[in-house]
């Protein structure tokens, strides 16, 4: 009757159905996700610290010509109103007074630079030890794509197997045994047949009656269990 065929391929559509949802939920998609995301994390937040920098530094270079133009001309100045050049007085006070808002321009535009200085120096720290973590989350970027890649490549292998084995087997099988079998799967989850053992259905655990003990042994009739409505296969101990 071939109902050991049919077991064998419940066995096998098991296998397979049990493949494609690890190839679908594997957590090694979840996992490779969480990590590029991390990755693009990590690599905006690198882009807008070296943006920071760049703009720092464009800023220190602007502030250093300042500071010598300011020198250059509180050199000027002081030529002009110590040489003798200049007598009249009013003009002298002005001098003076722009002498020292040049001065205090000067100290303020140091202590910017010092401010300044510290912040690249503090940037520069902070931007190697961004650019080491996100080094560390894309070689663990990396890896986790690997090992999915890996294993797709193993369940698309063992799948192609089985599917194979699955058609060779299926071709010694009666069509209505088939077809029957097909219609209990749908019903059943794809257990469309229950083992017997010590006289229990191995699909819902109820007995089997007497009556139909009889016919598990005859190879010839179909054995339906009375409470969950499988079919019933009585296989050999070493099966």
């Amino acid at each position: 009757m071939g109902l050991e065929q049919l077991w064998q391929l419940q066995e096998i559509d098991l296998a397979i159905k049990a493949l494609e949802e690890e190839e679908e939920h594997t957590p090694l998609r979840q996992e490779l996700q969480a990590a590029t995301e991390e990755v693009e994390r990590l690599r905006g937040e690198l882009a807008e610290a070296e943006e920071t920098l760049k703009n720092q530094r464009k800023r220190l270079k602007i502030l250093e010509m300042d500071l010598q133009k300011n020198s250059d001309s509180r050199t000027a100045l002081r030529k002009r109103l110590y040489g003798g050049e200049v007598s009249n007085v009013r003009e002298l006070e002005q001098m003076e007074i722009k002498l020292g808002l040049l001065e205090k321009e000067q100290q303020a535009r140091e202590d910017e630079t010092l401010e300044l200085m510290e912040a690249i120096e503090s940037g520069d720290e902070e931007l190697r030890g961004k650019a080491a973590r996100l080094q560390e989350k894309e070689t663990n970027r990396q890896s986790k794509e690997t090992e999915l890649g890996e294993t797709l490549k193993r369940i698309k292998g063992d799948l192609e197997q089985l599917r194979r084995q699955r058609e060779e087997l299926a071709a010694h099988i009666e069509p209505r045994l088939l077809d029957r079998y097909q219609l209990l799967a749908q019903k059943h989850g794809g257990r469309a047949l229950a083992r017997v053992v010590e006289d229990v259905c191995g699909g819902c655990g109820v007995f089997i009656s007497s009556a139909q003990r009889g016919f598990l042994f005859n190879p010839e009739a179909l054995v339906y269990c009375e409470s969950c409505g499988r079919l019933l296969v009585k296989l050999s101990d070493h099966d």
